[in-house]
């Protein structure tokens, strides 16, 4: 009987050391935003311990990777039996929105403290997007021909064809991404007859072009300078210098190829500098940043040229600009700013705005472009032709080829 009694203690010993390390190696993954290498090491934990705070982390993890359902059952379990606090009430409605289930996520917010900041405009949008009958002068058309399985986003016009960033395996460099576990991203370009239906993709160049990611090209309107953003890959820390690693360059079209490199002048060690979008005859250069006095997780910057010089960047301001983040701006030649957002009154996930100009010349009136553009899941990076009547845009929504896909947006006729 002692024996048995030794044994069992030693078992029990055993066996809380396993579960000890599945919670250590998930708390690891979640530090480090490995969501899901998280996940089955939290699923694993809770198999025989009851933990809230690891339940919740778990549904985190869930929302993160896209696995709405699940995370919503664990906020679900939770909001039955405990007092949330506006935080986790946001994440509980951020889940069902991307679910489009717009009445449920409204009761919720309706629960947000009076001072909770966007509480009032959650609700309205709720309201909106459920009434939505969805009526709209343009109709999308997923691009096909020349969205891949993987991640297809920013596409930009360029001659006779599409400019965008993938990181499909096809892609030229191999190497891993130690956050995604994918190849990098590069620029990849689109021809045919015209922009409407590329179908002859290749590598837009292999100068620019490198073992780090490359995306959102912007041109001028010669199409003789581009500007683009290089992500050099390190894995994220508590180092601002080292998980914040998006710089800005351009380069000039010379001898039939790119050449002429030039770095951001405000790029730096320790911020990010990216998403570049320059009015076509270089007045105005927009792009986003984390840099310290923003409004919120990244901001949409400009920056004016003055004697072939660019002045010190001027944040656009608390209306385009959230405590979230705002990125992936396109200016139109009508003087409309385009941009993405993830701020909670969307349609969920990123939904993409126009903003256009006060008599003081700021941007402030913000429009959110509703559906077919935007959906319950990320729509991002929009570019319209100069009349308007034909755009394009990324989204993951359902019912694409690939994680995001690139879509036409096109006037009806």
């Amino acid at each position: 009987m002692f024996l048995i009694a030794i044994v069992m203690v030693f078992s029990s010993q055993v066996f809380a050391q396993k579960t000890s390390k599945h919670l250590e190696r998930g708390n690891a993954y979640f530090e480090v935003r490995y969501y899901a290498k998280a996940i089955p090491e939290y699923e694993k934990y809770l198999r025989s311990n009851n933990s809230s705070m690891y339940e919740l982390k778990l549904a985190d993890c869930y929302r993160k990777v896209g696995q709405y359902e699940k995370a919503e059952d664990i906020y679900a379990a939770y909001f039955s039996k405990h007092k949330a606090n506006d935080s986790l009430i946001m994440r509980y409605a951020d889940v069902l929105k991307k679910q489009e289930k717009y009445a449920e996520a409204k009761v919720e917010y309706e629960q947000l403290s009076p001072a909770c900041y966007h509480r009032t405009q959650c609700i309205a949008a709720c309201d909106s997007f459920q009434m939505s009958s969805h009526a709209s002068e343009y109709e999308i058309e997923n691009m096909s021909k020349i969205n891949s399985i993987h991640s297809d986003i920013a596409p930009v016009v360029y001659k006779r064809g599409l400019v965008f960033s993938s990181n499909r395996e096809e892609t030229m460099i191999k190497k891993k991404s130690s956050n995604t576990a994918l190849p990098l991203y590069n620029l990849l370009y689109a021809e045919g007859k015209d922009s409407l239906y590329p179908d002859r993709l290749s590598n837009f160049s292999t100068r620019i072009n490198t073992v780090h990611h490359e995306c959102c090209a912007s041109f001028t309107a010669d199409y003789k300078t581009v500007f683009f953003t290089r992500s050099i890959d390190k894995p994220y820390s508590n180092d601002p210098g080292s998980k914040n690693a998006l710089k800005m360059y351009s380069a000039s079209w010379q001898n039939n190829n790119w050449t002429d490199w030039q770095t951001f002048v405000f790029n730096d060690t320790t911020r990010s500098y990216g998403h570049p979008a320059v009015e076509g005859n270089e007045e105005l250069f927009f792009f986003v940043s984390d840099m310290e006095g923003g409004y919120g997780g990244t901001d949409i910057y400009v920056c004016f040229s003055i004697d072939h010089k660019w002045t010190n960047p001027i944040n656009l301001g608390p209306h385009v600009n959230s405590p979230y983040n705002d990125m992936y701006p396109f200016y139109h030649p009508d003087g409309t700013l385009y941009f993405s957002s993830n701020r909670p009154e969307g349609m969920g996930g990123y939904d993409i705005y126009s903003a256009a100009e006060n008599e003081d010349g700021d941007y402030e009136f913000i429009t959110n472009l509703g559906a077919p553009v935007n959906s319950s899941l990320d729509d991002i990076s929009v570019y319209w032709n100069k009349e308007k009547s034909v755009g394009y845009f990324s989204s993951n929504r359902e019912g694409g080829k690939g994680e995001e896909d690139i879509y036409m947006i096109k006037k009806k006729e």
